[in-house]
C-alpha cells in the first residue's frame, strides 16, 4: 500500500521532461529522493511511531497545535484526496481509451465501471485492499523493469542533453516542473490515516518506508534515463502523458513498441491501466477516513463518519470520494495536479513543526526503546524539518504572480470551513466544554481569532514571497 500511495508507476512524469528538459527532470528524480522524500517519509515514521492515531496528521497537528491547526491539517489531507482521486480514474479513461479506441461516451463508462469496482473492494474492507495493492505492484515493477532493460539494451543518446528545455530560463524550467517532480515524490502520509486499524502501526510504517522508497525512487530513475536513451536524439520534447506509444507522443510505452510491436503496446497499456487503478484503490481508502476523523471530533457533519454493519468501512466517505473521482476526471491531468498539490505542500510546510513539537511532548529518553525516532537528535529533526518546509514554501511560491490568488483562495478555504463547521457542530467543546470554552460572541473557540490572525499573516508572508521570486526568477 505505501509503494501505491506514493508511486505505482512512473507515470506522469512524461509530462515534466518537455516542461524541464530531459538533464533537469533526471536530476530532479534523483535529487528529490535525499532531499524531500527521505525527510519527509522519517517525519511521518516519527510522527505515527509516537502518535499511531486514525487520522494521521490531523491526529497529530491536534494534539500538538490544538484543534484550528488539527481541522487545517485534516482540511488539507482530506481536499487533496477528494481532488486526485479524479487523476488516477482520468488516466484510466485516457489509457482504456487508446486500448479499445473508444469515444467520450465510452471512456466515461470504462470511468463508472473502474470507480465502482473500486468502491465495492474498499467497502469490503483493508484486508482486500492491501491483497489488490500487492498484487498490482509487483505487476508494475515487472513492467518498468522491462522498460529499464530494453532501453539500456537500444541506448543511442545522452538522456541528460539538453539539461533545461529552456537554457536561457532555467528557474522557468524549475518553476513548470516542479509541483509535478514534487507529487512524483508525495503521499507517504496517507498511510498514517490508517493507523488505526493494522498491525503494529507505528513500527510497520517505518520499516515499510525503508524498503519503499528506495523501490520508487529506482522505479523512476531507471525507466526513465533508459528511454530517454533509448529515443532518437531531440525526441525528448514530444513526451507526454497521452499513451506514450505513438508516433506523435512518447513516453514509456514507445520502447514496448520498438522491441515488442502492438504485443508490448498492449503489455504497457493494460499496466499502466492497473496502476491508475491500483492508486485510486488505497486512496479510497486512505481518503475514507479523513473527514471521519473529524466528524468525529464534531467539525464535520455527523452522517460521514457512518461504517458498515461490520464495522471495516467507512462507507460513506468511499461513496463521496468515488463521486468526487468522477467530477474531477473530467478535468485535464495537469490542471487537477495544479489544484491538489497546494493541500499538499501546505501540509507539508506544516509536517516539521508538528514532528519537532512532538519532541519536545514526547522526548526520545522517555519513549520505549524500540519506538522509532528520527537519528541525529534535534539537529536530525530540525534539518529534515528545514528541508520540507523550504522545499514545500519554494514550490508553493515559484508560481506565476497572477495565479497565487488561486492559491490563496484554496488556503483560506480551510478557515472558513473552520468557522462554519465549528459554528454548526460545536467542535470539541462539545465533549470537554471545559477543556476547550468557547467564546460566546463568536462560537469559536477561545484563542481562534488570534490563531486566524496568525494563518493570515502567513498568507501575507507567502504572497510577498511569491511576488519577490516573481521579480528574481520568473
Amino acid at each position: 500500500m505505501l509503494f501505491c500511495l506514493v508511486s505505482a508507476g512512473a507515470f506522469g512524469i512524461e509530462e515534466i521532461i518537455p516542461a524541464a528538459g530531459p538533464g533537469l527532470t533526471l536530476i530532479m528524480l534523483i535529487v528529490l529522493p535525499f532531499i524531500w522524500a527521505r525527510p519527509i517519509s522519517r517525519l511521518v515514521a516519527e510522527a505515527n511511531a509516537v502518535l499511531p492515531r486514525e487520522g494521521g496528521i490531523y491526529a497529530w497537528a491536534k494534539e500538538t497545535f490544538g484543534e484550528f491547526w488539527g481541522f487545517q491539517a485534516g482540511w488539507w489531507t482530506s481536499m487533496d484526496t477528494y481532488i486526485s482521486s479524479g487523476a488516477y480514474i482520468a488516466m484510466v479513461g485516457g489509457y482504456t481509451s487508446q486500448l479499445l479506441a473508444l469515444d467520450d461516451a465510452g471512456t466515461f463508462a470504462v470511468k463508472l465501471l473502474v470507480v465502482a469496482s473500486f468502491t465495492v473492494i474498499n467497502l469490503v474492507g483493508l484486508v482486500e485492499v492491501e491483497r489488490i495493492s500487492s498484487f498490482f505492484s509487483v505487476l508494475i515493477i515487472i513492467v518498468f523493469g522491462m522498460a529499464a532493460v530494453f532501453g539500456l539494451m537500444n541506448w543511442q543518446t545522452n538522456p541528460f542533453d539538453p539539461i533545461f528545455a529552456a537554457p536561457d530560463a532555467p528557474m522557468a524550467c524549475i518553476a513548470e516542473s516542479i509541483s509535478l517532480g514534487i507529487w512524483m515524490y508525495c503521499g507517504y502520509e496517507c498511510i498514517a490515516a490508517m493507523s488505526g486499524e493494522y498491525e503494529d502501526s507505528s513500527h510497520n510504517v517505518a520499516r515499510g518506508f525503508r524498503i519503499a522508497l528506495p523501490l520508487i525512487a529506482l522505479s523512476y530513475i531507471l525507466p526513465t534515463l533508459a528511454c530517454l536513451a533509448a529515443y532518437p536524439e531531440g525526441s525528448w520534447t514530444a513526451w507526454g502523458i497521452d499513451g506514450g506509444f505513438s508516433d506523435d507522443v512518447l513516453g514509456y510505452g514507445t520502447i514496448f513498441s520498438m522491441v515488442l510491436g502492438r504485443t508490448g503496446v498492449v503489455i504497457f497499456l493494460v499496466i499502466a491501466i492497473m496502476s491508475q487503478c491500483t492508486i485510486y484503490n488505497t486512496y479510497l481508502a486512505s481518503g475514507s477516513r479523513s473527514f471521519w476523523v473529524l466528524s468525529e471530533d464534531n467539525l464535520f457533519p455527523k452522517f460521514i463518519r457512518k461504517v458498515d454493519k461490520a464495522g471495516r468501512s467507512p462507507y460513506v466517505g468511499v461513496l463521496t470520494i468515488a463521486i468526487s473521482s468522477l467530477i474531477f476526471s473530467q478535468f485535464d491531468f495537469v490542471a487537477i495536479i495544479e489544484m491538489n498539490i497546494i493541500f499538499i505542500l501546505a501540509r507539508y510546510m506544516f509536517l516539521g513543526f508538528i514532528v519537532v513539537k512532538l519532541r519536545r511532548m514526547y522526548p526520545v529518553e522517555n519513549r520505549p526503546a524500540d519506538v522509532y525516532s528520527i537519528g541525529g537528535g534535534k539537529w536530525g529533526v530540525r534539518i529534515y524539518s528545514a528541508l520540507a518546509f523550504g522545499i514545500a514554501t519554494f514550490a508553493l511560491c515559484l508560481a506565476p504572480a497572477e495565479n497565487f490568488f488561486g492559491t490563496v483562495l484554496f488556503l483560506a478555504s480551510g478557515v472558513v470551513a473552520y468557522v462554519v463547521f465549528k459554528r454548526f457542530y460545536g467542535g470539541l467543546a462539545c465533549e470537554n466544554p471545559e477543556a476547550h470554552p468557547i467564546d460566546p460572541k463568536t462560537r469559536l473557540a477561545v484563542g481562534d481569532m488570534r490563531r486566524i490572525g496568525l494563518f493570515c499573516l502567513i498568507i501575507v508572508g507567502l504572497f510577498v514571497l511569491n511576488l519577490l521570486m516573481n521579480a528574481l526568477f520568473l
